[in-house]
């Protein structure tokens, strides 16, 4: 790619951790599917990206990356930041879910309202109440699921899908790997379930031709409560060896996490900490990220 930005609609998945914690917890834990948990109305937000890349003909593809929870608070966000003009206008290429999570994938009614067609990219494993999620949202577009494994998108843009359970009855991610002329692999993911060390050693191993990392974006998962001990010190230490020159983490990187890696010297970028954003210290909703 001759140039690829991020924009950040939302990283906020909801606005009160405890109240989300609660509600799981009232249903019956981790292992309970997110379809039965009783969520609390007025805590949901979501989580949704504007991923944009030029090739070396000059050609521009836009990814809307995940669709974020509530309608009502994603609709504001589409409005504000023009997505419901290029949803409609035809500008987005394709609809990039990168799992099944309520945050990351309940707000496709609003991605319906404004263009119903649209094609959408799943990963292998969605439930089958998701895909009726899908057909209820009123699309009526082109579905296509990612089986495990790698997939050029287009050239210089790879989709990985990573066959593994995740909380909640939910099962699979796909992530994205973006080949920058002259700069490196940038990996953009959604949560980051697989573990970002995980998705680093899977560029270093399968990508041919492989350089650097030239920047990671996206939730990195890894003090998504805030919690922080050993487990995640290792974390940190064995990320500094993949040498990453940009990180653009938030959403549920967990900012203790952010603060540890800026205290190690580790590139992270800030943000404005505008439209419900907690913190300054990483790109936040309505910031863009240039690789």
């Amino acid at each position: 790619m001759k140039s690829l930005s991020v924009k950040c609609l939302s990283e906020l998945s909801w606005h009160d951790n405890a109240r989300m914690r609660l509600d799981v917890r009232e249903a019956g834990g981790l292992n309970v599917d997110q379809f039965d948990v009783k969520w609390t109305p007025g805590n949901a937000a979501g989580v949704s990206a504007l991923v944009s890349t030029v090739d070396g003909n000059g050609r521009g593809r836009t990814l809307l990356m995940d669709v974020g929870w509530d309608v009502d608070y994603m609709d504001a966000v589409f409005r504000r930041e023009g997505v419901d003009r290029l949803l409609a206008d035809g500008k987005i290429d394709l609809v990039y879910i990168t799992h099944e999570h309520v945050d990351h994938f309940w707000g496709m009614p609003v991605v319906v309202k404004y263009r119903p067609d649209v094609k959408v990219v799943i990963p292998a494993g969605f439930s089958a109440r998701s895909k009726e999620l899908l057909r209820l949202s009123g699309h009526r577009g082109e579905v296509v699921e990612m089986a495990s494994g790698p997939h050029r998108l287009f050239p210089g843009c790879a989709s990985v899908t990573f066959d593994q359970p995740i909380f909640l009855k939910t099962h699979g991610e796909q992530v994205l790997y973006v080949n920058v002329e002259g700069k490196g692999i940038v990996t953009i993911t959604g949560c980051c379930h697989p573990g970002v060390l995980a998705l680093l050693e899977y560029a270093k191993e399968n990508f041919e031709g492989f350089s650097v990392f030239h920047g990671v974006y996206g939730g990195l998962h890894i003090s998504p409560f805030e919690e922080w001990g050993p487990p995640q010190e290792e974390v940190l230490d064995k990320l500094q060896t993949f040498n990453v020159r940009k990180f653009a983490c938030n959403h549920c990187t967990g900012e203790t996490a952010v603060r540890k890696m800026r205290e190690r010297g580790m590139p992270v970028a800030g943000g404005t900490g505008r439209h419900g954003t907690k913190s300054v210290l990483y790109p936040g909703n309505g910031d863009t990220i240039d690789f």
